[in-house]
């Protein structure tokens, strides 16, 4: 018999009820027994008791509220009251499939460092006027309810219980196809093992991943001074990354992110927003660790260059007399 790994889920939330709610449903109908869920909620209006409270027979769930002081804090937060030896990350609006703790526990048996979670999207609530949807998303959600009149109006894809109790026909009803993040280009160039590929870490966010906790504790946790949308969980993966840890992708491992309204009514102006708050968190990012893949990084979201062009120029670069590396270096320290 194969012992059992003690597992913690890790999220944070805030003011997003309604998705928490078929996040945290979707974890009643996991494959792997025994884990536990803590959830730190940071400073949603009303609170998530009422959310929490008719699981709990169900689930082993710990719930911290504290007034908002963001992303960062409200993981740390929430990772100083987890006791599992394996620390599975996911959002509050990422519904899990049944596999979803199960694989990421048999990729950890395996000797797996950090585990990179396969992503989905999914609409499970239609909003008129308020989603980051694309054409084709569009076009499919028409399709869908059978024509573009029945748009006008909210629709409710998935009723309470519906998730817990045929989660494959709740995901069937409801899903988009996968998230641009999870890089295909890269995973099919490098394989799910990313060998030899030096981003590893840019590719490990907390939508979906996880790393044993005493790696975790080792590099200290989130670092609370990234504010704002953007970089506080990639800044985490590249301290692990420079601790030693690998990252691999476990496309098995999946969750399904449910598309939702932006911090502004308005989603352009919402995604301007926070693509100005992400490029402020990659400054920050750089001024920190002042490496070349730092800053090769940022090159990636000024799009500039590849996440494999970025490798490809770090690998070249290694193999470079040393004073031209030397020189590198002081040149991006002084941006």
């Amino acid at each position: 018999m194969v012992e059992r790994l003690p597992v913690s889920l890790v999220m944070a939330t805030c003011d997003k009820r309604e998705y928490l709610a078929l996040t945290l449903e979707s974890l009643l109908a996991q494959t792997y027994p025994g884990f536990e869920v803590v959830l730190c909620d940071d400073g949603t209006a009303g609170g998530v008791e009422d959310v929490v409270a008719p699981l709990r027979d169900r689930l082993d769930i710990r719930l911290i509220t504290q007034e908002n002081r963001g992303r960062a804090a409200a993981r740390n937060t929430a990772l100083a009251h987890a006791d599992g030896e394996l620390i599975v990350f996911l959002d509050d609006d990422r519904m899990a499939a049944p596999e979803f703790v199960a694989e990421h526990v048999a990729a950890a048996r395996h000797d797996r460092d950090g585990v990179i979670g396969w992503k989905r999207r999914a609409l499970t609530w239609w909003r008129p006027g308020l989603l980051p949807l694309g054409e084709q998303d569009l076009l499919t959600l028409v399709d869908r309810v059978g024509g573009v009149e029945r748009l006008a109006v909210p629709i409710h894809f998935l009723a309470p219980g519906e998730v817990a109790a045929d989660p494959a026909a709740a995901f069937a009803r409801t899903e988009l196809g996968d998230e641009p993040d999870n890089y295909h280009a890269i995973v099919e160039q490098y394989g799910p093992e990313l060998a030899d590929f030096r981003f590893g870490w840019a590719l490990a966010t907390t939508a979906n991943l996880s790393v044993r906790r005493a790696a975790v504790k080792e590099v200290g946790g989130f670092d609370e001074s990234f504010t704002g949308w953007g970089l506080e969980d990639t800044d985490l993966s590249y301290r692990l990354h420079r601790a030693g840890v690998a990252f691999s992708v476990r496309t098995t491992a999946v969750n399904y992110h449910q598309v939702h309204p932006l911090a502004d009514p308005n989603p352009a102006v919402a995604q301007r927003v926070m693509r100005a708050q992400l490029m402020r968190n990659l400054d920050h990012f750089c001024r920190r660790h002042q490496a070349l893949d730092a800053f090769l990084f940022r090159r990636r979201w000024e799009h500039a260059m590849t996440l494999a062009e970025a490798d490809a120029l770090l690998k070249l670069v290694e193999q470079s007399p040393p004073l031209l590396r030397r020189e590198l270096a002081v040149l991006y320290a002084d941006r």
